[in-house]
């Protein structure tokens, strides 16, 4: 939570026959440390759960257009298959030819999102902010 400090002066100074009034407002702000570590922490997860996601998309588009097992490829296969294995059997895949229609790819997209949401929802409930 922002707290905000407003400061007021005024002065009153005489020039000849006509009283001037000055008036300065200095306002502050100053963040809440722990809410900043806690919108902090929230951003990290999200970055996290981003970036698998993205190597998940990846993962099922070079499935679907049946990619050659080469280079950054295999490397995002070996990466990715701890985070789909959960995730396998639910539903059936469909192959075609070299086509490989990856269900628990997709699957795991919506789960791992669906993760990260109620992490950054538990997050919210330790901030003192009302925002949403």
């Amino acid at each position: 939570m922002t707290e905000t400090t407003v400061r007021k002066t005024v002065k009153t100074k005489r020039f000849g026959n006509t009283d001037v009034i000055e008036e300065k407002v200095n306002a502050t702000e100053e963040e809440d440390p722990g809410e900043f570590a806690l919108a902090k922490f929230s951003q990290f997860f999200w970055f996290i759960g981003h970036v698998i996601a993205v190597l998940l998309a990846l993962r099922f588009i070079f499935l679907l257009l049946g990619a050659n097992l080469t280079g950054i490829v295999l490397f995002i296969y070996n990466i990715t298959n701890v985070l789909v294995a959960p995730f396998r059997g639910i539903f059936p895949n469909v192959r075609t030819g070299e086509s490989f229609f990856d269900t628990a790819a997709l699957l795991a997209i919506i789960m791992y999102y669906l993760a990260i949401l109620l992490i950054d929802r538990v997050i919210l409930l330790f901030s003192k902010s009302t925002e949403v």
